[in-house]
C-alpha cells in the first residue's frame, strides 16, 4: 500500500479465533499482501493477551465468541495494551447491538464474517470513522437494556424463575419484561419470541450473545 508520502510500513497483524481451519485460510490470505509483514495466530482470549504482551501489533482481528471468554473484553484489554493498534472485530454474530458494545470497548471495525477479504482488508486499512458492517434489520424495536438482558437470556434457554436468580429480580418483574417482548415482537409464547428476536439479528440462539 502506497499514499502521497510514499510507503505506508507493513502491518504486523494478531488474528484471534477458535476456529484453526478459518485463521490458516485467514493468515495465508493476509501473508499475501505486500502491506501485511507478519501474522500472528490465538485461538483464545488468553492467548490473545499473552501474545500481544510479547509482539508488537498494529492491527488484530478478532471474533466474539472464544472459548475462554469474550471478544470484547480482548478488544477492551488490548486498547490498553496496544492503544496504537487497530483491532477488527470478524463475528458470525453481526448484530446492531453487538456493533455499538464493540465500538465503545476500542474497535474500529465490525465486520460480518460472511464478507469478503476485500472488506476485512479495507478495514485493516482504513484510518477514519469506525466501519461497521450489519445486515438490515426487519424493522427496528426499541429494547431496554433489561428487556435485552432478559432476552439474551431466553436465547440461551433460561426459564423466567433462573433469569429472575441470574438478573437479581423478582420473578414477577421478569415475567413482566417476558411479556413486553412478546407484544413488542407482535408473539404469543416465549418460544415465538426466540425465534422472532433470532429471525431479527437480536440474539443468536444458543450463543453467549
Amino acid at each position: 500500500m502506497s499514499s502521497a508520502d510514499g510507503p505506508s510500513p507493513a502491518m504486523a497483524v494478531l488474528v484471534v479465533d477458535d476456529h484453526r481451519v478459518f485463521t490458516d485460510a485467514l493468515r495465508m490470505s493476509l501473508e499475501r499482501q505486500d502491506d501485511v509483514a507478519a501474522v500472528t495466530v490465538a485461538h483464545s482470549a488468553r492467548e490473545a493477551l499473552a501474545r500481544a504482551r510479547r509482539v508488537e501489533l498494529d492491527a488484530a482481528i478478532i471474533d466474539l465468541d472464544l472459548p475462554d471468554g469474550s471478544g470484547l473484553d480482548v478488544v477492551a484489554a488490548l486498547r490498553g495494551l496496544r492503544p496504537g493498534a487497530r483491532t477488527i472485530v470478524l463475528t458470525a454474530h453481526a448484530r446492531p447491538d453487538l456493533a455499538e458494545r464493540a465500538i465503545a470497548a476500542g474497535a474500529a471495525a465490525f465486520l460480518a464474517k460472511e464478507g469478503t477479504l476485500d472488506r476485512v482488508l479495507g478495514a485493516l486499512r482504513a484510518s477514519a470513522a469506525p466501519v461497521v458492517d450489519v445486515p438490515a434489520a426487519l424493522g427496528a424495536i426499541e429494547l431496554t437494556p433489561r428487556e435485552s438482558d432478559v432476552l439474551r437470556l431466553l436465547g440461551q434457554g433460561r426459564e423466567p424463575a433462573r433469569i429472575a436468580v441470574e438478573l437479581r429480580l423478582s420473578l414477577h418483574t421478569v415475567r413482566g419484561h417476558v411479556k413486553a417482548l412478546m407484544a413488542k415482537l407482535g408473539v404469543h409464547s416465549q418460544l415465538e419470541a426466540v425465534v422472532a428476536a433470532h429471525r431479527r439479528g437480536l440474539i443468536s440462539v444458543g450463543s453467549r450473545y
